[in-house]
């Protein structure tokens, strides 16, 4: 204990004794009541130095009003529990066995000193009534069976604080208790389950029992922006101080914490917990908090059953004890109307015993009377007054029924804002008119960090870009497509087969119109539309590929057909035949795509992607998460594996064939060369593209680009290399010389070839005249235009 504390303890004691000498001055013949006083004037809350001169207020107004247990005068003695369970429960049986009989305990003021002497004090038939306690643990009846208190309970404060967060709109609070002590950890239990009923969601609740620090450090990793605090003002330092490092204050932050700690509590100094802000750090981390805490004072301005109000117990509180600041003062009225709570319970048990005819009084009680303990008892219970502190009524728990306060700290001084009337329906709290919140930031904070989903989506630019380039391939396309169409008849077009030419442009339009439906999303298009157009880019890829590639494919295997044609017989391999495989190829993927239709649709998924999130740089209160859209569906892995089945094989054989005539050079199939080249291109594009756009799905600018410049640069190289040779060599015939086909063996073979038909055996009739007598010869054996000659090692036509 401090000298300066136990000077004070010191003068109340002093003022105790006084006010029993000056009674026995005068000729006073009232008999004595005793009550055991029970005080902490030390530990963790001595409140007892702020609540013991208003007891001995309420005692001497009570003395002095002759209309309160008449021919009776209230004696008490005091103890110092020291805010201990042990030592309050060691001064209660020091008083028991002493001579003096005592009618009822008053006290104690800490909750665990109450909860040590109610369970002892009850066996005495001891009616107890506790000015200070506010544990909930105190409410249950079959433990405390004769507990009273005039300050309502801790978790009685817990509708208001919940009235407080719906005022605001804060629906998602965190929690932070001092565990060990049984009263935060009870009111914090009660607050968890009234707080889901209402509405609140409660993101962390942390506990601790020495250091808070890292329970600090946790509610900002869970990024909670409303704290309802239940802790002793030693510990309150510790989490200001960790608060004020972490930035957990200001505008963005409220912090809603126990409503009994002593004024200017943050400039206190206690060793055991130590902390290293200055007074000025905690004091701008502070500023702003709230407290719910019982109403000290009466709203009404009539006098109470002390012929008081609130003022004037307030003036004469003051001017006989000097100070306002000290532990207890603010819960001083508690202490006074306690007594006149006692008084009122006394007077009419006195009146009951006299109208029934007891034939014992008051000063007949004895620690054995239980049937007198019992009358108290139901006095008690149905007491009722106004006193300073407001109405005074108790419940069937024996807890103080009243109504709360909100105060806010603004200017280091507590300033009640609201009060909380549990009685009346609807908006619960009345604010204080005149006295408005002060927020920091001129507005309530956000409850929480707001999360706004950011969907991942095609930058317009880059969507806008890759269209053009797919437009430009679309218009390079049908100009081929025209070009193609309109000199099909010209013979070095009509030996390159148009129809299947037309064909791979067709698939390149498709292909390129694939890269503008792959970038419309839900930037350009609602959700149905873009799970239409993810559809469409599907089928369009898959057919486009089919349509070019099956035709290429188509081609190369008929040259490779030919020129492995050992047996040097009739072979003719007509266009309709290649047709009839692109036709498979595509039939087989509309049979694919309609059964994934028909039996697991593709559907828009949403993937949110917390641990990419930035904070807004317009809003500081609020995150941007990423959120990834597929257009996906629960058995996808099964079709497209099919479809990668079909299409990965398709490429592994046209690698293969395109292999096996990389050396064949035959002007009659002037394009033979080129398309085993685009064949590799797109081979080598597949097997780099296809996985690494799996692995950067997530990055949809990446992956799209990625995807577009594959599809585009394949698509655009293939075509090039098939068209821009014939269109500069469109005039020109094939010379009727001698063709080489090196063979892959180790000597130069011959091999035959009929691949032309009746009309172009007409045109070359035209063409050269000299060589119709040759053709005639060769075309009843091998049905086409080819000679074989031993002498040159190749093919004359």
């Amino acid at each position: 204990m401090t000298p300066c504390r136990l000077l004070m303890l010191c003068a109340l004691l002093l003022l105790a004794g006084q006010v029993e000498t000056t009674n026995d001055t005068v000729a006073d013949h009232r008999t004595e009541l005793w009550l055991l006083g029970l005080f902490p004037f030390s530990g963790p809350w001595p409140g007892g130095l702020g609540q013991l001169p208003a007891v001995l207020m309420g005692i001497e107004d009570v003395n002095n009003d002759p209309t309160i247990l008449p021919g009776y005068k209230l004696r008490m003695t005091v103890d110092n529990t020291a805010c201990d369970a042990g030592v309050g429960t060691n001064a209660l049986y020091e008083q028991l066995y002493k001579p003096t009989t005592k009618l009822m305990v008053v006290g104690a003021g800490c909750s665990a000193v109450s909860q040590a002497t109610a369970i002892a004090s009850h066996l005495w038939n001891l009616v107890q009534l506790s000015y200070s306690s506010a544990s909930p643990a105190l409410s249950d009846k079959s433990m405390y069976k004769k507990f009273y208190r005039v300050f309502p309970p801790e978790s009685s404060f817990n509708p208001a604080k919940i009235s407080l967060l719906r005022a605001f709109d804060w629906n998602k609070v965190g929690t932070l208790t001092e565990s060990q002590v049984e009263l935060f950890a009870l009111t914090t239990s009660d607050f968890l389950q009234k707080a889901p009923s209402h509405g609140i969601e409660v993101l962390t609740s942390e506990s601790f029992s020495i250091d808070p620090r890292e329970q600090v450090r946790n509610l900002k990793r869970h990024s909670v922006r409303i704290i309802v605090g239940n802790f002793y003002e030693n510990k309150a330092r510790v989490i200001f101080c960790e608060a004020y490092k972490k930035k957990m204050y200001g505008p963005k932050y409220a912090w809603i914490i126990t409503g009994f700690f002593s004024r200017l509590w943050w400039k206190n100094v206690d060793p055991d917990n130590p902390h290293d802000c200055s007074i000025e750090q905690l004091e701008e981390a502070i500023q702003g908090y709230f407290t719910a805490d019982a109403n000290p004072n009466s709203l009404s301005q009539a006098p109470g059953i002390s012929g008081k109000t609130y003022d004037q117990f307030a003036t004469e509180y003051s001017n006989r004890t000097g100070y306002s600041n000290k532990t207890g003062y603010g819960e001083a009225p508690y202490g006074y109307d306690s007594v006149w709570a006692i008084a009122s319970m006394l007077n009419r048990s006195q009146q009951e015993m006299e109208l029934n005819v007891w034939n014992r009084s008051l000063e007949n009680f004895s620690y054995q009377d239980t049937e007198m303990a019992n009358l108290f008892l139901r006095v008690m219970n149905s007491t009722q007054f106004q006193g300073v502190s407001g109405p005074v009524m108790f419940d069937e728990k024996g807890d103080r029924r009243g109504l709360t306060q909100i105060e806010q700290l603004q200017d280091n001084t507590e300033v009640r804002v609201g009060v909380y009337d549990p009685s009346v329906r609807g908006e619960l709290v009345r604010w204080e008119p005149g006295r408005p919140i002060r927020w920091i930031g001129g507005r309530p904070p956000p409850d929480s960090i707001t999360e706004k989903i950011v969907p991942k989506v095609i930058s317009t630019n880059l969507f806008f870009a890759m269209t053009s380039l797919a437009v430009l391939g679309i218009v390079m396309s049908l100009i081929f497509l025209v070009f193609n169409i309109r000199y099909r008849h010209r013979r070095y077009i009509k030996m390159s087969s148009p129809n299947l030419n037309n064909v791979i442009l067709l698939g390149a339009i498709f292909a390129f119109i694939a890269i503008i439906l792959c970038g419309i999303d839900t930037n350009l298009v609602s959700l149905e539309g873009s799970l239409i157009t993810c559809k469409c880019y599907n089928w369009t890829l898959s057919l486009g590929f089919s349509l070019a590639f099956g035709a290429m494919f188509s081609k190369t295997w008929r040259v490779h057909k030919i020129f492995t044609n050992k047996q040097m017989q009739r072979m003719v391999i007509k266009d309709f035949q290649l047709l009839a495989i692109v036709c498979i190829q595509v039939g087989l993927d509309v049979v694919v795509f309609s059964a994934w239709e028909a039996l697991d649709p593709l559907q828009i998924v949403f993937f949110d992607r917390p641990l990419e999130q930035v904070t807004d740089p317009d809003n500081d209160n609020q995150v941007l998460v990423p959120q990834s859209r597929y257009c996906e569906s629960e058995n996808m892995w099964y079709f497209t594996g099919i479809l990668y089945a079909i299409k990965g094989l398709l490429l592994l054989f046209g690698a293969f064939i395109a292999f096996e005539t990389r050396k064949v050079t035959v002007p009659a199939l002037n394009d033979s060369k080129l398309i085993g080249i685009s064949l590799y291109n797109v081979v080598i594009l597949c097997l780099i593209g296809v996985p690494v756009a799996l692995m950067m799905k997530d990055e949809v600018d990446a992956c799209y680009t990625l995807i577009s410049i594959f599809v585009f640069f394949a698509t655009t190289l293939t075509i090039c290399l098939l068209f821009i040779p014939k269109i500069i060599n469109r005039n020109k015939h094939p010379k009727p010389g001698t063709m080489k086909i090196k063979s892959h063996e180790s000597a130069t073979t011959s091999t035959g070839f009929s691949d032309i038909e009746a009309e172009d055996i007409a045109r070359l009739r035209e063409d050269n005249e000299n060589l119709k007598t040759s053709l005639r010869e060769v075309s009843t054996w091998c049905g086409s235009n080819f000679l074989l000659d031993d002498e040159e090692s190749g093919i004359n036509i």
